[in-house]
């Protein structure tokens, strides 16, 4: 048997996507009670661990989607739905998580019976993991210096449920969901390299958009309505010091110096 029909043979199985026996049997017919039987019991070794490092993928990136899964349909739903997942998106990456990349996606349209929560789920989860291990962008590398900025590593997301509400909540007085009421979420790394993620508040998320557009926060001020300049100062001092703004503000305490 020449390698190209070896590897066809063998790649569904060790996708997830053909068993074991029947591989074996293609592969090795008789033999496979014979001269072939250390090969075939090393294929379904190797067949193992492809499983758990599948299984590994999603569990580690997705603690929480596993723990909602189990708790309303049992651990065999949780298996089928992760052995589905990747029958639809073999892994292709040599970096293992980012084979879960289209998980909230798939959750979608493959959650039926599940909370409706869980695919909003998957997705914060996944942007936690992805602010964890995103690059720097050169833009950091002197973060109090130059213009006003956002940090490379802020991303923005909106939900349709109070999810870190629910998921900061004690696991004691967690309820079984969280509660539907639309929420805004900032994702970044702060100046220690941590993962963080907080609810964005209507004041910060002006500073944000002002700061993203090139423009001076302060003429916020100047609006009808408006916040005060203190307000947009001190918030500006907040984001600076959580490490979602770099550079120079003339207004703000964190950099008046140096």
């Amino acid at each position: 048997m020449n390698l190209e029909r070896f590897f066809a043979l063998i790649g569904p199985l060790l996708h997830g996507q053909a068993g074991l026996a029947e591989t074996i049997e293609q592969l090795y017919g008789e033999a496979a009670r014979g001269p072939h039987a250390r090969d075939a019991q090393r294929l379904g070794l190797y067949a193992r661990f492809c499983r758990i490092h599948r299984f590994e993928v999603i569990e580690s990136v997705y603690p929480h989607c596993r723990e909602v899964v189990i708790s309303h349909a049992g651990e065999a739903t949780w298996q089928e739905l992760v052995e589905a997942y990747f029958r639809a998106h073999p892994m292709r990456s040599f970096v293992l998580n980012e084979n879960g990349a289209h998980w909230p996606a798939f959750l979608v349209s493959h959650a039926g019976g599940l909370p409706p929560f869980l695919p909003e789920l998957a997705d914060l989860e996944w942007w936690e993991w992805q602010t964890l291990v995103a690059p720097d962008g050169p833009e950091d590398a002197t973060p109090d210096q130059g213009p006003l900025r956002l940090s490379s590593t802020v991303e923005l997301r909106r939900y349709e449920h109070d999810l870190l509400g629910w998921l900061d909540a004690e696991p004691s007085a967690r309820g079984p969901a969280p509660q539907l009421g639309q929420s805004l979420v900032l994702f970044w790394r702060d100046r220690e390299q941590r993962a963080r993620r907080e609810r964005a508040y209507p004041l910060e998320l002006l500073v944000l958009r002002a700061v993203n557009a090139g423009e001076d926060p302060a003429a916020l001020a100047q609006q009808p309505g408006g916040p005060s300049a203190t307000a947009i100062a001190e918030t500006i001092d907040d984001l600076a010091k959580a490490g979602i703004l770099l550079g120079r503000y003339a207004g703000s305490s964190v950099h008046s110096s140096g």
